[in-house]
């Protein structure tokens, strides 16, 4: 998903006092910048994976938008002037990509019709507004039907899952590219700097990249996408690994040693942790 560069900003709405609804926000882009001193605009959009409320940025003119993400932990607070906030929330602003936000709607109607009437939504009415972001190619998930100042679309699946698949390729080069950890463990890994991570596989990358762009897609569509690249399953997975031979370094153990540790009578010795893993054996 597009990156827009420039160094963060600080963007603090205030009020009247110290206790009015303030709060500070990083934004980075200079898009987001007016020559006429307009300011970015904050509103709430359908969010496209869980179809509830978010909170969106568009910038001076509609633009470009971003996602507001809310960074959150406890005892924390701002010093603002010559006030102290308690609520040391820092909200941020990530570009996303507004055909995310088209898409619930273009796969919800059934008929040609042009995108505004397309994007009316009685709950989130400010929706309309991004029929005006720039650089908005629905061609690569839509067919456009008549003339062209008609902007007027037709959902077509095919056209969208090859969009996505470039999507999650994008993502997962920018995964390898930044050494992320992306095998078993990964949460773990990612906060240890090593020189050793030799990298995951192309499927690995794949799935995670897979992950990420998911977060963005109804839970059906993120189904379809996941067989379109042929990812395998979880449950594959786990399948896999049961049945999965030892190690070849077990094969190799001197007889001797492996007659030691044997357990005697039949029993097993659960004293040693190492002994445990037979209660997995396939």
């Amino acid at each position: 998903m597009p990156r827009v560069k420039g160094s963060p900003k600080k963007f603090v709405k205030s009020g009247s006092s110290a206790n009015s609804n303030t709060w500070v926000f990083l934004m980075k882009g200079e898009s987001l910048e007016s020559s006429e001193g307009v300011h970015p605009d904050m509103v709430k959009l359908r969010h496209p994976a869980s179809n509830q409320a978010a909170m969106f940025v568009f910038s001076p003119g509609d633009l470009t938008i971003q996602e507001v993400m809310t960074f959150d932990e406890n005892k924390r607070s701002w010093f603002i002037d010559d006030n102290v906030r308690s609520d040391g929330k820092m909200h941020l602003s990530t570009p996303i990509d507004p055909i995310f936000l088209i898409l619930p709607y273009l796969r919800k109607s059934q008929q040609v019709m042009p995108l505004e009437q397309c994007l009316r939504d009685e709950d989130y009415p400010e929706t309309t507004r991004l029929v005006k972001c720039q650089s908005l190619k629905l061609s690569l998930v839509a067919d456009r039907k008549g003339d062209e100042s008609l902007q007027a679309f037709k959902y077509n699946e095919d056209k969208t899952l090859s969009w996505l698949r470039k999507k999650v390729e994008r993502v997962a080069e920018i995964v390898r590219q930044k050494g992320i950890h992306v095998s078993q463990g990964a949460v773990s890994a990612n906060y240890v700097k090593s020189s050793k991570y030799e990298g995951g596989t192309e499927s690995e990358y794949m799935k995670y990249a897979h992950g990420i762009v998911a977060e963005y897609l109804a839970e059906d569509l993120s189904k379809k996408l996941h067989q379109y690249l042929n990812l395998p399953d979880d449950s594959e997975q786990k399948k896999r690994k049961l049945s999965s031979p030892k190690d070849a370094t077990d094969e190799k153990r001197p007889k001797k040693e492996a007659q030691e540790e044997s357990p005697r009578n039949g029993a097993l010795d659960l004293t040693k942790p190492e002994k445990l893993n037979i209660l997995t054996a396939s």
